[in-house]
């Protein structure tokens, strides 16, 4: 019985190592979990500031290249637009044009209509001048009004703008020179 005692004694003090051991390895996980995370928030807060730095220089060269890159492109488009590349078709270019002509032309009815206004309430001292400032107003207008309605269609506004005014007849001075095969 004494050697079942002892035998008894030697496992009940090995279980006690055993569970012993597991404790010390408990506390010493434990511990070491708790540095890694105190270890791991101190290195992912500076991680974060590091990015923050990083991300404040690489904006600062994306804004200088951003505006390098804005004032080329500015740039190219200024001599595309001295040379007459413009990027816009003829068709666009053409109504663009149209609107500036129709804009134009209802300025100038305006003033006309503004100087007939004038020289209407003007008396006139003779009556050649009172003759002649109707029909100047009239006409002006009738010009006025006549190239707003051709002006009104791209295609109208090419025809006008090709179209020359008819042009004066020239008298050819062919009777001064006389032929010099007649000489008796």
């Amino acid at each position: 019985m004494k050697a079942a005692k002892t035998v008894e004694q030697a496992s009940r003090k090995s279980w006690l190592a055993s569970v012993g051991v597991c404790g010390e390895s408990v506390e010493k996980s434990t511990d070491a979990l708790d540095k890694f995370y105190v270890d791991s928030n101190a290195l992912i807060q500076d991680l974060i500031t590091r990015g923050e730095s990083v991300e404040a220089q690489l904006k600062a060269k994306l804004n200088i290249n951003l505006k390098g890159k804005a004032m080329f492109e500015d740039k190219i488009a200024m001599l595309k637009a001295k040379f007459g590349l413009q990027s816009d078709s003829r068709d666009i270019q053409l109504e663009k044009l149209s609107t500036k002509v129709d804009n134009l032309i209802e300025v100038v009815a305006k003033l006309a209509q503004q100087k007939a206004a004038e020289k209407s309430t003007v008396k006139p001292a003779t009556k050649t001048t009172t003759a002649k400032a109707p029909a100047k107003s009239a006409a002006k207008t009738a010009s006025a009004s006549t190239a707003k309605s051709t002006a009104k269609t791209p295609a109208t506004t090419k025809k006008a703008a090709t179209a020359k005014a008819p042009a004066t007849p020239r008298t050819r001075k062919t009777a001064a020179k006389k032929p010099a095969a007649n000489k008796d």
